[in-house]
């Protein structure tokens, strides 16, 4: 299989690699500078004691010497290896160098230069230098599996997916076998990526090699499929396993869950508890999500219990899990409870976060309001996720004052500000308060902006019944390079509803068909709506009649028409044929109404 040599792919960084072990330095290697001369030490001691050694052996017995020799070098070897991994879990490239720098000074057998060089290969790739990491790969005399494992892993770590691929590719020309390792690694580049047809490829040689019931490959491959969107798969996968371990399930919960399996999730968790694996926080998310999407508190409910025979409720991710469960099967009070019990008191914003968007989503914006505050009260540190939860609830109370008070908070974090998401929402809330000149400022000081942001501030105007100034926003938005999407088409149709402004309608229903939306069903009910209030019936009735299935908007748009221009029986026909294919009658329509028009 040939790889693009030099060709990197840069994605994003992936989890931390489980091939090498850490162990977290002891308290007599705490302090990273005091490791280097242990060091250092050690190698004075290796050198000396070989120094005198030299000189003993027609005296003394050298297999003792060479014996004793060669302890005193495996102690300075993983005094070392102590430091190298320290400093990549820490991330101190500069102490990393020293250590480097100490061994290109120090002379050690082929199998620990060998050993330790993998190690300065890997605290370059975690310290996010890989260019040294390859460099240091590409100076080795000699290579094991697990150098090339720690160049595939640490491509992976870089965001450097095809070349993960491409160490692979050499590691088999050059006759090294892979290991479980190194075939987890590569998946990992395969899921990067986002090609099944090289995750396939690999798939077929671990078959091959006799690795796939191997619990750690099978895991990945799994994950490989779920998170591409290959779910059957991923199970066959998951079945072919010989021995299951806690990840393996937690890795087929969470492909399932985040495929739209969710019955299925929940169905594989009460399998894994069926046969005595405990969950973790991670699948206990997992499973807590798929209920939240079904709805069911029932199946949310027996999910918690677990959760309480486990004592995992105070757990941070577990609990803000269950308070989101809750929330979207419409259990606000149960939500509540979970919150109170576990995270009032708590520090962490999570919890916190996810009761104020349940209170949002379920329209308690009061609620979501009031938590808000006692969240700051409680030196709780607000997030991007707070934000976006408050000035969604703020906008739909329109309380301007308290929109520009959290607004005011906003700007003091300074750290938000300049977030694209939070903007569009702050000036959707400002707008909403009618408050278009606060919309305007925010707008008009954002360094990037999207569609949102530019329907958002169109919508702003119409609904504010400046019609102009919305289409002159619309046309900024279009030389700036931006093309309309539905919404922002239909909300430029509503700005055009009016006779002095057809014919600027009409050019807009040009470029709707040239983006080929004309046959959306918004954009269909925003033409019918112009046409018809600008006193187009012909063209109103033409865009209607072409509607497949017209729901009430539509028909109340081109019964509004009749009715508005003097056509009184023709809006009667309407809305007994509007009833006839059993669309609701909308309240504001009546008989009385349309004869007052």
């Amino acid at each position: 299989m040939a790889v693009t040599p030099g060709l990197s792919v840069k994605v994003g960084a992936s989890s931390e690699p489980s091939f090498l072990r850490f162990h977290a330095p002891s308290n007599r290697i705490s302090n990273n500078k005091a490791m280097v001369s242990n060091a250092v030490l050690s190698f004075s001691m290796v050198r000396s004691f070989k120094g005198v050694g030299a000189g003993k052996v027609r005296n003394n017995n050298p297999g003792s010497i060479a014996k004793t020799d060669r302890r005193h070098e495996a102690f300075a070897a993983q005094e070392l290896v102590d430091l190298l991994r320290d400093s990549a879990a820490r991330g101190l490239i500069r102490e990393g160098k020293s250590v480097h720098g100490l061994l290109l000074k120090s002379s050690f057998g082929d199998e620990e230069s060998l050993r330790l060089f993998n190690h300065v290969a890997n605290m370059y790739a975690k310290c996010c230098s890989f260019v040294d990491a390859w460099r240091v790969f590409d100076e080795m005399p000699h290579r094991n599996v697990l150098s090339w494992t720690v160049m595939i892993v640490g491509s992976k770590r870089n965001g450097l997916f095809l070349d993960g691929f491409r160490f692979f590719y050499d590691m088999l020309v050059d006759g090294i076998l892979p290991d479980e390792f190194v075939y987890s690694a590569v998946i990992q580049s395969c899921i990067g990526l986002g090609c099944i047809e090289l995750g396939e490829a690999v798939h077929g040689q671990i078959v091959k090699r006799g690795f796939w019931d191997d619990v750690i490959v099978g895991t990945s491959l799994l994950s490989m499929y779920a998170k591409l969107h290959k779910s059957e798969a991923s199970v066959r996968v998951f079945n072919a396993i010989a021995e299951h371990n806690q990840v393996s399930w937690g890795a087929m919960i969470s492909g399932l869950s985040s495929n739209g399996l969710y019955l299925e999730a929940f169905q594989k968790f009460l399998a894994m508890i069926a046969q005595g694996f405990r969950p973790n926080m991670y699948t206990f998310s997992s499973v807590l999500k798929a209920v939240g999407k079904m709805r069911d508190d029932s199946k949310g409910r027996e999910v918690h219990h677990c959760v309480m025979d486990y004592a995992m409720e105070p757990n941070v991710v577990v609990g803000t899990s269950l308070i989101d469960m809750y929330s979207k099967c419409g259990c606000l009070s149960d939500a509540r409870s979970v919150f109170d019990r576990n995270f009032y008191k708590s520090k962490v914003n999570n919890p916190w976060n996810a009761m104020i968007s349940g209170y949002t989503q379920s329209g308690y914006w009061r609620e979501a309001l009031d938590l808000f505050v006692e969240m700051c009260q409680n030196d709780v540190r607000p997030d991007l996720y707070t934000y976006g939860g408050v000035f969604s609830a703020n906008a739909a109370l329109k309380w301007l004052y308290f929109g520009r008070q959290v607004h005011g908070m906003v700007v003091k974090s300074g750290n938000h500000t300049r977030v694209l998401s939070l903007n569009n929402a702050i000036v959707d809330a400002y707008f909403k308060c009618q408050s278009l000149e606060d919309a305007r400022k925010v707008f008009d000081r954002m360094q990037e902006r999207d569609m949102v942001s530019w329907t958002t501030l169109v919508s702003a105007y119409v609904q504010c019944y400046q019609a102009r100034e919305a289409l002159s926003i619309f046309s900024q938005m279009r030389e700036q390079g931006f093309i309309p999407n539905q919404f922002t088409f239909s909300s430029v149709l509503v700005a055009c509803a009016c006779p002095s402004l057809l014919e600027y309608g009409r050019q807009v229903h040009g470029l709707i068909c040239k983006a080929g939306l004309d046959d959306d069903n918004c954009i269909e009910s925003s033409l019918t709506h112009m046409y018809a209030k600008s006193g187009n019936i012909i063209d109103a009735m033409e865009v209607f009649e072409k509607i497949v299935c017209p729901d009430v908007v539509s028909w109340t748009a081109i019964i509004y028409g009749y009715a508005q221009h003097g056509f009184p029986d023709k809006a009667v026909e309407l809305i007994q044929k509007m009833e006839q294919s059993g669309v609701q009658l909308n309240s504001n329509i009546s008989l009385s109404h349309l004869i007052c028009l």
